[in-house]
């Protein structure tokens, strides 16, 4: 908390002079992580710091997760309750019926329906004898629909637990993390010898990612996600990506398509560059002062259907690599990967590869 409210004191204090000076632009604010004229011993400083504040991120997102399954835990424990006072008088009901059927107490009405004295006499019987069986049925039906539905509750409640002692743990684990990140932090800032200075280098480097850095990537991400919604109706204006051989299929799309189609979509990614290397895809790009580098790969999913994922295996802003929480959450936030049954229903993606320039993706008929 002490650093949080330090990091916020420094934050507006730095804030409050740039925007005092004439001209002064947010949005183009000078990039405090170009670390390109440091030292390395500075950037990786630099780098912990940032890797510090994400993963202090990271916890509060994992503790407003655990108050929520918690909240949940407590909601859904209530109703089961209330389930189970309802289902107790529905449960009596069930074994009324069914006793009157193993004790034989229904044999008095077919007795009744073989000695009626007339057609009207009979007809009545059956259709009271019906009423009664669909009467009994309803209680029975509605005593087997509330017990399986209590039995979901019970499941559910389960695996909300299952998810809390989940949560909980990486919730530990973020927070030892940060502390034994902390603790190298200053271990390093005091043997630097100029103590003061770098860590008011690292609160303006925090506060730029802070306040314009993660708006910037994200906004690079939103526009990468969008446009690759789009991407099965380009394959569907360009047959030629596909190479049909009995009932197996090759897209391949290059570096080259991919980043025209990219620009058509967006202006903003008129200044990002994708290039395949070896089970690599490369994202790079700048907008003002900030600049971001993506690397990663594609895999094959089939739940919830058929997919190519793109996953971040590594995420440079200005130079200095983020921490592994940052990648996970624009991963989960941003879909980069695409659905090739959306551009033709029939088929499914089997393989995926990347090689030098282009990306290729083997097919086979099949849902």
């Amino acid at each position: 908390m002490l650093r949080r409210l330090s990091l916020i004191l420094a934050l507006g204090l730095t804030l409050t002079s740039l925007l005092l000076m004439p001209g002064t632009n947010l949005l183009t604010m000078p990039a405090y992580a170009a670390p390109a004229g440091y030292g390395e011993e500075t950037r990786k400083l630099l780098e912990k710091g940032l890797t510090v504040v994400e993963i202090d991120r990271e916890i509060e997102r994992i503790a407003g997760l655990r108050a929520d399954t918690e909240i949940g835990i407590e909601q859904a424990s209530k109703k089961l309750v209330r389930q189970e006072v309802a289902i107790a008088a529905k449960r009596e009901q069930a074994g009324r019926v069914l006793r009157t059927y193993y004790m034989g107490q229904k044999d008095a009405m077919w007795s009744a329906l073989l000695k009626a004295r007339s057609l009207k006499e009979l007809l009545v019987t059956w259709e009271l004898m019906d009423l009664l069986f669909k009467s009994d049925h309803e209680i029975l039906s509605r005593y087997e629909d509330d017990y399986e539905a209590l039995q979901n509750g019970y499941r559910s409640l389960e695996r909300s637990k299952e998810e809390l002692a989940r949560v909980e743990s990486e919730l530990i684990a973020q927070r030892q993390r940060i502390e034994t990140l902390q603790r190298e932090l200053d271990s390093l800032l005091a043997a630097s010898g100029d103590e003061e200075g770098l860590r008011r280098m690292m609160e303006e480097m925090q506060a730029y990612w802070q306040n314009v850095g993660i708006y910037e990537v994200r906004q690079q991400f939103r526009a990468l996600s969008k446009a690759m919604s789009k991407l099965p109706d380009w394959l569907k204006e360009h047959p030629d990506a596909l190479e049909t051989n009995g009932l197996k299929a090759k897209l391949t799309i290059t570096d080259d398509q991919l980043n025209e189609f990219l620009r058509d979509q967006d202006d903003r990614l008129r200044d990002f560059t994708i290039s395949f290397a070896t089970d690599l895809m490369i994202l790079e790009g700048s907008s003002g002062d900030v600049k971001a580098r993506i690397e990663g790969h594609y895999t094959i999913e089939n739940e919830p259907k058929n997919a190519i994922l793109f996953h971040v295996d590594k995420l440079v802003f200005n130079d200095l690599e983020l921490p592994d929480t940052t990648r996970r959450d624009l991963e989960n936030e941003f879909d980069l990967g695409f659905y090739p049954q959306q551009f033709i229903s029939y088929i499914k993606a089997d393989s995926v590869k990347m090689e030098d320039g282009k990306l290729v993706v083997g097919l086979r008929l099949g849902k």
